[in-house]
């Protein structure tokens, strides 16, 4: 049997990439620094590139009874609840894209793509490996947990996230606080009046803060997620969060907001982080994807999306006849980077805009 390929990371990118893996027939040992997989309920959004990909993982269909399709993309005015503009989705994104664009509860995207990984033949997953170290020679690479555990494989991909072990690695860098904290929340929508309840994503925008709002669980929840500027670089992902640290920030904001802000029965808080100049994605062996590569800020909403396309690809690269792993992470790179650079910039451009 061929040496198999290691992941470091069991989340979407780690997940996706084991899944595209084992359809192309490689051999996958997936490892998870905690003892069980559970997801903040945070929400998200899939345009039609991240749905493609979907499709080429097999679990599209596990995913349509959760999923919600939006009809538009609907812009306010913060201060005035005045709506500025309407960007048609539904049929239009099929018609143009060939795909739906959908919203999703992030926890139901990842048991999905982990309930597929299961049942793959060809993925080992071990939990509780938390990475110690990473050595490489010619052609092995070898994975060392703190609790003396090892794993050696022909290939090394890295994909757990914004603190990326592997990354230290690869290439060194550590994320930026970007100057900004998320909050999130999620309310039934049978308990909502309109804008709130209508079937769309709601971005409202102003100077100290912005709101996205969206259906998941297949439109029975509202996702609210509310960025403000800070200083804070705690490092945490799921912190609690309150209403009265949203309040200055949308103090003079429409009343109906304000009323949505309120309605929510709890809030969670993170720090949005950045990775300036851009890392080397990967050394001989060893191959950084999804956030551990190009953590995205998430004002253009690609952040999953581009792990799921980055998982596709890199699969389809080491799937060829005599693929060596250094070449294929070269080309991976090679042909990923540019896109990634500009969906990061674009990323960086949309705070900008939505907070003057």
């Amino acid at each position: 049997m061929a040496p198999p390929v290691l992941i470091v990371g069991a989340g979407i990118a780690g997940l996706a990439s084991a899944l595209a893996l084992a359809r192309a027939g490689r051999g996958v040992r997936l490892m998870e620094k905690r003892n069980v997989l559970t997801e903040a309920g945070a929400g998200i959004q899939v345009g039609p590139n991240g749905v493609k990909a979907l499709a080429a993982l097999g679990v599209l269909d596990a995913l349509r009874p959760v999923a919600f399709q939006p009809e538009r993309i609907a812009v306010f005015q913060g201060r005035t609840g005045r709506r500025l503009t309407t960007i048609e989705l539904g049929q239009a994104a099929m018609q143009r894209y060939h795909a739906p664009y959908l919203t999703l509860h992030r926890s139901d995207l990842q048991a999905a793509l982990l309930e597929a990984v299961k049942a793959a033949l060809e993925v080992t997953l071990l939990y509780d490996f938390d990475v110690a170290g990473v050595e490489q020679s010619s052609a092995t690479v070898t994975v060392r947990a703190r609790d003396g555990r090892s794993e050696s494989g022909v290939a090394l991909i890295g994909a757990d996230g914004l603190w990326s072990r592997v990354r230290q690695a690869v290439s060194g860098p550590s994320p930026i606080a970007a100057g900004y904290a998320a909050y999130r929340a999620l309310i039934p929508r049978d308990m909502l009046t309109a804008p709130f309840n209508e079937p769309q994503v709601g971005l409202w925008i102003g100077r100290d803060a912005h709101v996205v709002h969206y259906p998941v669980r297949g439109g029975g929840l509202l996702n609210v997620v509310v960025v403000v500027k800070s200083s804070d670089s705690s490092p945490e992902w799921d912190q609690p969060g309150a209403i009265a640290e949203l309040t200055p920030h949308v103090a003079r904001w429409a009343p109906a907001l304000r009323t949505l802000l309120r309605q929510a029965p709890w809030w969670r808080r993170w720090t949005l982080y950045d990775l300036v100049p851009p890392v080397q994605w990967h050394q001989g062996n060893m191959c950084l994807i999804g956030d551990a590569a190009h953590p995205l800020l998430p004002f253009l909403a690609q952040g999953a999306v581009m792990a799921l396309e980055d998982s596709v690809l890199l699969a389809t690269l080491m799937a060829g006849e005599g693929s060596v792993p250094a070449a294929a992470f070269a080309q991976f790179e090679s042909v990923r980077r540019p896109r990634l650079m500009r969906v990061a910039n674009a990323s960086r451009s949309n705070g900008r805009l939505y907070h003057q």
